[in-house]
């Protein structure tokens, strides 16, 4: 598969996002909320977001957010059909129970509602390193080849990873299917580790970033292991079909 920028892939969803939501103030809770939200300011300028986040600094660092909230993803509730859309960006990778997380974001949904995941695909070649080396590694990389001093510091990424088994695109969607969501788009998009690399080390990112394309040989055309990450969203379906894993 070929790789795929992670702006386009991202454009689509926004536009899909519209188009479903934007006759209506939407009701969106943000799983795990940073300080910048992926919504376009068009809808932004109508909905009523709730945050939900362990890190009391990430909560700080949020201006948009109608409702904050100091809690963990993975056992905190809400009441059933609260929100229209639900958002995750980047952050099943970091949790010891995404499935339990998921069953919340599907019970807090209305039917029709929106469900926003993305995560790194941990069979791509960023996503084994980061999977499988140490947490002190990923933090030595953010300070000393993306530049970012202050990384490890709290609030701050790169925060420790889990890579539970439904981190794989595949699992996921086939447990979410079992949950009545329906996938409506997906993508593999272009690890950010390549983007921000070329943005700080312009020849380090060219070269990294060629040098991973020729490992796609060894695949045989099956995929492309610059796909370091991926998007998908899921609609919750009207009649649900029960908690089942696949």
């Amino acid at each position: 598969m070929k790789a795929v920028a992670p702006e386009l892939a991202l454009g689509s969803i926004r536009q899909l996002i519209i188009d479903r939501l934007q006759e209506q103030t939407i009701r969106v809770y943000e799983a795990g909320g940073g300080s910048v939200s992926i919504l376009p300011a068009s809808l932004l300028d109508h909905s009523t977001i709730s945050v939900v986040d362990i890190d009391e600094t990430q909560l700080r660092n949020n201006a948009y957010a109608a409702v904050k909230i100091l809690g963990d993803i993975q056992t905190y509730s809400f009441p059933e059909s609260s929100f229209d859309l639900v958002l995750c960006k980047e952050v099943i990778e970091h949790l010891d129970s995404p499935d339990q997380a998921i069953k919340k974001f599907r019970d807090a949904l209305s039917p029709g509602g929106l469900l926003f995941i993305s995560a790194p695909n941990p069979s791509s070649l960023s996503g084994l390193v980061t999977k499988y080396s140490p947490h002190w590694f990923h933090v030595w990389f953010y300070r000393t080849v993306l530049g970012r001093k202050n990384a490890g510091e709290a609030g701050q990424p790169p925060f420790p990873t889990v890579y539970h088994r439904l981190v794989d695109p595949i699992a996921l969607i086939n447990f979410c299917k079992g949950l009545g969501l329906s996938v409506i788009y997906f993508s593999e998009v272009t690890g950010w580790t390549y983007s921000n690399i070329r943005k700080v080390r312009p020849v380090l990112g060219r070269v990294l970033y060629a040098a991973v394309g020729m490992l796609n040989f060894f695949t045989l055309g099956r995929r492309d292991l610059r796909n370091g990450d991926y998007l998908v969203l899921f609609e919750k379906l009207a009649v649900p079909t029960g908690d089942k894993v696949a």
